[in-house]
């Protein structure tokens, strides 16, 4: 089994190496070596099993920096995902609880100050990579790493210290993970007080469930002297879930097409990549009706076209959807974080393309998103019967350029950053509430 474990980690290495649309910008936060090392290491002392193999391979990835890779295990595979039950930020050099879910031994505000005996930085300083993405303090996740340690040291709000155990709790599965979205009324906003603000919370885009919300309260969201769209912490989903927050977005009748123009991307086209291309377009050529067979027919051609040819040259356009304008006089305030990827970045990203096109209405409000829009067009390479690796297999101009949102994401027009106090009080969405 262990020579297996070897075999799956250096075919990782390689396909990171060679197939990977993010290389080779990327090049510099992978450390394949010293992390095929450690992996060796742990093989001759026999403390290899599937959980914490699985745990080795995604640290090696998150150094990379970019949602879209994963390691998936089938059920083959004896893994069992776990969580310490707690959330924590960075500040300094403590880790400052920011939710508890299972762990009731914490508080949000507590500070973890030591992971194994070690700082936060010595214990960074002591793996073979960054898996908490970079360096910057206020970017950092570190919540999976919690989880891989044994014992933390606490400083409560009192300033007294414990030495505990961490304990560990199932994973919830997607579905159970998935919070729905909340629509609330808040009196007394703006920077006088005398406006309506209703707040938007959505937690994903797995499905409708935000749009369904806002129908509920379309009359109250119609009637708001302004709109706080909450995405700090939406990762999962479909931007075609997202659409319905776009008629919040515009100042008048907008086509999606139009806004965002033209987008060049370079997709790798080695040989593996174009054969696992060629197996989901093929699926999806069964599922298509006969209007659609067409288009997927040539997409197939094309892949075949260019497998082995490496990077080439495409171009790609959004939806042609049209936007209607949001209620005059509504003010539009988008709240971001680090956690804000995927179709929730990809808002953010249309509300600053339609601000420089000038039919823009939205203001952001907290941090930097999670820098995941260079990468896309996602492929499964199995690896075994129990592993699979997910990786994107193109890429943005800007990233091919070397000037992608990777490690630094989509900046806020108001940055608030993270203190200790925000444990307790929503200081990103309070400054919403009162911003000009």
């Amino acid at each position: 089994m262990a020579e297996m474990y070897g075999a799956i980690a250096r075919a990782v290495a390689c396909i990171m190496d060679a197939d990977y649309a993010g290389q080779p910008e990327s090049a510099p936060c992978s450390d394949a070596q010293s992390w095929l090392a450690a992996l060796a290491e742990a093989e001759a002392a026999g403390a290899l099993d599937d959980d914490l193999f699985v745990q080795r391979i995604r640290q090696y990835l998150a150094g990379f920096q970019d949602p879209g890779l994963a390691l998936e295990a089938s059920a083959k595979a004896d893994f069992h995902p776990m969580t310490c039950g707690f959330s924590v930020r960075r500040h300094g050099g403590a880790l400052y609880v920011t939710e508890v879910r299972e762990d009731g031994r914490l508080a949000p505000g507590d500070a973890v100050v030591l992971l194994d005996g070690r700082t936060p930085d010595e214990h960074l300083a002591s793996l073979p990579g960054n898996p908490v993405n970079g360096d910057d303090p206020e970017r950092q996740l570190w919540d999976e790493e919690v989880a891989r340690c044994a014992h933390l040291l606490v400083r409560r709000a009192d300033g007294t210290e414990e030495d505990l155990p961490v304990e560990r709790f199932p994973r919830p599965g997607l579905a159970a993970s998935l919070r729905p979205p909340t629509v609330e009324v808040r009196e007394g906003a703006g920077p006088h007080g005398n406006e309506r603000a209703v707040v938007i919370a959505a937690h994903h885009f797995a499905d409708a469930s935000v749009l369904q919300a806002m129908q509920h309260r379309f009359d109250e969201i119609q009637r708001a002297d302004r709109v706080i769209v909450d995405v700090r912490d939406a990762e999962e989903g479909m931007i075609g879930n997202a659409f319905g927050l776009m008629a919040l977005f515009f100042d008048r009748e907008v086509n999606l097409k139009d806004l965002m123009g033209q987008q060049i991307v370079y997709t790798r086209y080695t040989e593996r990549n174009a054969r696992l291309r060629a197996r989901q377009l093929a699926r999806l050529l069964k599922m298509s009706d006969e209007a659609g067979k067409a288009w997927v027919q040539a997409e197939i051609d094309h892949v075949a076209a260019c497998a082995g040819q490496g990077f080439v040259k495409e171009a790609e356009f959004e939806e042609d959807m049209l936007f209607p304008p949001a209620p005059a006089g509504q003010k539009t305030l988008l709240l971001t974080d680090v956690r804000t990827s995927g179709p929730a970045e990809r808002l953010a990203a249309i509300a600053r393309r339609a601000a420089a096109q000038g039919c823009g209405k939205v203001h952001s409000v907290g941090r930097a998103t999670r820098g995941g829009l260079d990468y896309a067009n996602l492929v499964v390479a199995p690896l075994d019967e129990r592993f699979s690796l997910v990786y994107p297999i193109a890429k943005t101009e800007d990233a091919h350029e070397g000037c992608g949102l990777r490690g630094r994401g989509l900046a806020p027009d108001v940055h608030v950053p993270f203190t200790p106090e925000e444990c307790m009080r929503d200081l990103v969405l309070k400054r919403a509430l009162v911003e000009p």
